[in-house]
């Protein structure tokens, strides 16, 4: 049985050639298209610059407008203090970005900083894939008075250390999105649902049918968000769906049944959605055809921006009868160091600095100004500047709820989609639930048996 404390070692090049890949849904590229790569910055008199550089820091980043826009600003700041450091910014689309990292960090070709999400190495030994930059980036504890503790633990790491830095987060399930058009024309005050019953009720109201009884507006979809809304409501009830210590998996429960019925009667007694009214529920909601909706909180900025669709985002309240208030986040966005760079002080410096100014308050409100969803950073909703940025009440109103009660399962599966497919045909009555939990826990199981098996070997 593989332990918390597990020390065996394993090769860098023999772990990461046998670790899955998850291809999970990206938290942030699903809000922004590609844009233009950052250009280097040219002469006073408008030439290319000559770069003195003594250290060459390669960055890789998901290419997409967001982040552009953010390594646009962070380069010449960066520059500001590293004159000697030619940074090497190198932007990659997400599917590239996914299938390249862990086969060139096995490989030792990676970028010297590389922009991650944690479910893409949630089934390795992340000591084996980043360097430890504990130290480096000012101790576990220093880290975690800057920022939310949870933000660091969603993935296993041996010893408490700090493997990536926290950057941003979608939190599908643990967000709300509302139109407030909506809201408006029923006089709902969403600011202030106290339980998940009362978004529930709310849904209800919203709900719009034709004379035949069919929805033709969604007062409230979970279509979207139901496989991470089942693991908070399972938590809240009382009950847990996979212990980190034996790696067993437990959705087959009263605790997991009670939470996918509670999901299923939104579809079926509720009728707040059902399944004809659309495919996407991302375009229901610009067509307005979806009030409430838990894709994610970065879904406000794309839908208000783009779709010219008023949304405004609130934290997934508890149940009524909740044992604990807690709420699973998905997975986030971080930085990442190269292992290789433990051998080079210098560019290990560097590599730290910029990843800090990244996640930092002057780079994290320049992403507030166009994305919705939350940082997880104290610092960045304590700084005064945050009211003066387009989405920073609504981001700060929303992690500063949302990050204190965020919780981890730490599990070691990468691929979650079959899981969360069987889930989705019980909701459509293809199934009934107790075959859709027994199902789930039997693909779950024997990933995260496959992922320790590795992780043991």
């Amino acid at each position: 049985m593989l332990s918390r404390n597990h020390s065996q070692h394993v090769s860098r090049r023999q772990f990461l050639k046998l670790s899955a890949v998850g291809a999970g849904a990206s938290l942030l590229a699903a809000c922004a298209a590609p844009g233009a790569a950052p250009e280097a910055p040219a002469a006073a008199d408008g030439s290319a610059a000559p770069s003195t550089a003594a250290i060459d820091l390669v960055v890789w980043y998901q290419d997409w407008d967001g982040a552009n826009r953010i390594m646009n600003w962070v380069t010449p700041e960066f520059a500001k203090e590293h004159p000697d450091v030619n940074v090497d910014l190198q932007a990659i689309g997400f599917a590239d970005l996914l299938a390249k990292m862990l086969p060139s960090i096995a490989a030792g070709n990676e970028g010297d900083v590389m922009m991650m999400y944690t479910d893409w190495v949630v089934a390795t030994d992340i000591s084996q894939v980043f360097l430890d930059i504990t130290d480096p980036a000012g101790g576990a504890a220093a880290l975690e008075e800057k920022m939310w503790p949870a933000a660091f633990q969603a993935v296993e790491a041996p010893g408490g250390k700090v493997y990536y830095l926290p950057w941003l987060a979608g939190i599908r399930g643990a967000a709300l999105s509302v139109n407030t058009d909506h809201m408006a024309e029923q006089s709902i005050d969403y600011l202030n649902f106290k339980t998940y019953e009362e978004v529930i009720e709310a849904g209800r109201s919203l709900t719009q049918l034709n004379d035949a009884g069919k929805v033709t507006r969604s007062g409230y979809s979970p279509r979207s968000s139901q496989y991470p809304l089942l693991w908070s409501l399972i938590w809240q009830m009382g009950g847990n769906f996979f212990d980190k210590e034996t790696g067993k998996w437990s959705h087959s429960s009263a605790e997991g049944e009670a939470a996918a019925q509670l999901i299923h009667d939104l579809y079926w007694t509720d009728k707040t959605c059902d399944f004809e009214l659309f495919t996407s529920e991302f375009e229901a909601v610009s067509q307005q055809l979806v009030s409430m909706w838990g894709d994610g909180a970065w879904t406000a900025s794309v839908q208000t921006d783009v779709a010219e669709v008023p949304v405004d985002n609130i934290v997934t309240p508890p149940l009524a009868n909740a044992t604990e208030y807690v709420l699973y986040p998905q997975h986030i966005g971080g930085w990442g160091l190269s292992k290789r760079l433990v051998d080079d002080t210098a560019k290990l410096d560097a590599g730290v600095d910029f990843a800090l100014l990244i996640v930092g308050p002057d780079a994290s409100l320049q992403a507030l100004e166009f994305y919705s969803g939350v940082v997880p950073s104290k610092e960045v909703y304590a700084d005064p500047r945050i009211e003066d940025v387009k989405y920073g009440a609504v981001s700060k109103r929303v992690a500063e709820s949302m990050w204190p009660v965020a919780r981890f399962p730490q599990d070691h599966v990468a691929q979650h989609a079959p899981a969360s497919d069987e889930l989705d045909r019980a909701m459509r009555n293809e199934i009934t639930i107790q075959e859709a939990l027994a199902n789930m826990d039997a693909y779950l199981q024997e990933q995260e048996d496959q992922a320790r098996e590795r992780l043991a070997s």
